[in-house]
C-alpha cells in the first residue's frame, strides 16, 4: 500500500472508529521516539518548566484536583536529577508545543502527524512531561476526538462509553473543555464505587504506541514509569458546533454563581485555568454564546440546503474511500486493535496495586484528604442540577428554536 493510501485510510479510521484503538509501534520511526534523556536535556534547554505536583501518598474519596497541587518551576535536566529522590509526583501536562519552544526548535521541526493522515504540527501539538504516579483525573472531552502519541516510558490508560453509568459526572471544578469524574483511580479511601463499573477498557502504551479516543469518551491517565514524555493533538468533531452552545450556556451559569461567592469558595469552583471566569463581563459571556449559536445555526441551515440539493440529484457513487474496519483490525500488519475490555474486578486490582505502590495506609489522613469541599456541598449539587446533560440540552433547544 502507498504513503498516501495508507494515511488516507488512517485518516479514515481515526475519523470514524466510535471505540478506542491502539496503533502498537506506530510513531516508532518518530526522531523523538528514539531520544535519550540526554537529548531531551538538550531540547529543552534552560528553559524552567511549571510542574504540577502532590505527595505521591495522597488519599481521598476526591480525585487529585488540579486546585490541591502546588507548582513548581525548575528544567528539565534539575526535573531528571529530582525524580528519583522526590516524594511527589510532577508533571509539566497539557502545554502546546509552540507555546514553549521556538519554531526553528529541534522538536517543532520534526513535529508531524502526516503519518495519520493530517497535515498538523507543533502549532497543533500539546506535549506531556511526567513521573510515575502523575496522572489526569478520570473525565470526558467535550470538544472533538484524541490522537495520543507515546514516546518515552509507559502510560496507563482507562476508558469508559460516553453513556457510562456510576462515573459520577461533575462540573466542578469547572473546566470548559473537560466534564469530570468524581471517582478516584488513584488512591481512593474506598474502593466500593468501582464494584458496578461495567464496559470500561484499560491499555499500557509503550514508548512507540499511539492510542485514538473517540468523541466523548471517558479517560484516566497515569504514568507508570520514572519519565514519561507524550505527544498529542484534538481534532474538530462534526457536533462540535453543538457543544459549543451548551459549553457557552454552562460558562454563563457558572460565571454568574462565581461572582458573589467569597473567592476562596470559587476558586474551588473552577479549575485554575478557569479562575479569571468570575471577572468576565456578563456582556462578553452572552457575546460568545451568540457567536457559537449563530455559528450553530447557519451551520444547520447549509446542512439542510445540501441535503434538498442532494435529494434533487442522481444516486451517489459510493466513496472509493470507504473502508471495511473489521478487515483493518483482523490483518496483523497493520498492528491496529481495539482497546481491550477490562472487568470490574481487575479494575479494582490496578486501583489496589496503585494503593500498593504509593500510599501509606497506616499514615493518618491529613485535613484535606478526608474532605476537602465541606462548604461548597449545596454550591456543587446546584451547578451539577442545572448542568447536567440533559437539562443543558433542554435549554439549548428551546434558546435555538427562539433564535432560529
Amino acid at each position: 500500500m502507498a504513503d498516501s493510501q495508507k494515511e488516507n485510510l488512517i485518516r479514515n479510521i481515526t475519523m470514524n472508529a466510535t471505540i478506542p484503538l491502539v496503533f502498537h509501534k506506530f510513531v516508532n520511526n518518530w526522531p523523538m521516539r528514539h531520544w535519550d534523556v540526554e537529548k531531551w536535556c538538550s531540547v529543552f534547554g534552560e528553559r524552567e518548566l511549571p510542574f504540577r505536583c502532590l505527595k505521591r501518598d495522597f488519599r481521598s474519596d476526591e480525585p487529585c484536583w488540579e486546585r490541591r497541587c502546588n507548582t513548581k518551576k525548575m528544567s528539565f535536566k534539575k526535573f531528571v536529577d529530582s525524580i528519583e529522590a522526590s516524594s511527589e509526583w510532577m508533571y509539566f501536562d497539557y502545554k502546546y508545543v509552540h507555546q514553549w519552544f521556538d519554531a526553528d526548535s529541534e522538536l517543532s521541526k520534526e513535529m508531524s502527524w502526516k503519518l495519520f493522515g493530517y497535515d498538523k504540527g507543533a502549532v497543533d501539538t500539546t506535549i506531556w512531561v511526567g513521573t510515575d504516579g502523575s496522572h489526569t483525573p478520570a473525565h470526558q472531552d467535550t470538544y472533538g476526538y484524541n490522537i495520543f502519541a507515546q514516546v518515552h516510558g509507559r502510560k496507563r490508560w482507562i476508558l469508559f462509553p460516553p453513556d457510562t453509568a456510576g462515573l459520577k459526572p461533575t462540573r466542578v471544578p469547572y473546566e470548559e473543555s473537560s466534564v469530570y469524574s468524581e471517582l478516584n483511580f488513584y488512591c481512593p479511601q474506598s474502593l466500593d464505587v468501582f464494584a458496578g463499573l461495567t464496559g470500561g477498557r484499560m491499555v499500557e502504551l509503550s514508548a512507540g504506541d499511539a492510542l485514538l479516543v473517540p468523541r466523548g469518551w471517558w479517560h484516566y491517565v497515569q504514568n507508570i514509569d520514572a519519565l514519561n514524555i507524550s505527544l498529542n493533538m484534538w481534532l474538530p468533531h462534526e457536533k462540535d458546533p453543538s457543544a459549543h452552545v451548551s459549553e457557552a450556556l454552562i460558562k454563563i451559569f457558572i460565571g454568574q454563581v462565581c461572582k458573589d461567592l467569597p473567592i476562596e469558595t470559587a476558586r474551588m469552583v473552577v479549575n485554575p485555568n478557569e479562575f479569571d471566569i468570575a471577572d468576565t463581563p456578563l456582556a462578553v459571556l452572552f457575546l460568545q454564546l451568540e457567536t457559537v449559536a449563530n455559528t450553530y445555526i447557519d451551520k444547520k441551515r447549509r446542512a439542510l440546503r445540501l441535503k434538498r440539493l442532494k435529494t434533487r440529484e442522481e444516486p451517489q457513487v459510493p466513496d472509493d474511500e470507504e473502508f471495511d474496519l473489521t478487515a483493518v483490525l483482523e490483518d496483523p500488519e497493520n498492528n491496529i486493535q481495539y482497546v481491550p475490555n477490562v472487568t470490574s474486578d481487575d479494575l479494582v486490582k490496578v486501583v489496589k496495586t496503585n494503593l500498593t505502590k504509593y500510599a501509606n495506609v497506616d499514615r493518618l489522613p491529613d485535613d484535606d484528604e478526608v474532605e476537602g469541599s465541606s462548604s461548597l456541598c449545596l454550591t456543587k449539587a446546584v451547578i451539577d442540577a442545572f448542568c447536567q446533560a440533559d437539562v443543558i440540552e433542554l435549554v439549548k433547544q428551546n434558546l435555538l428554536a427562539k433564535l432560529s
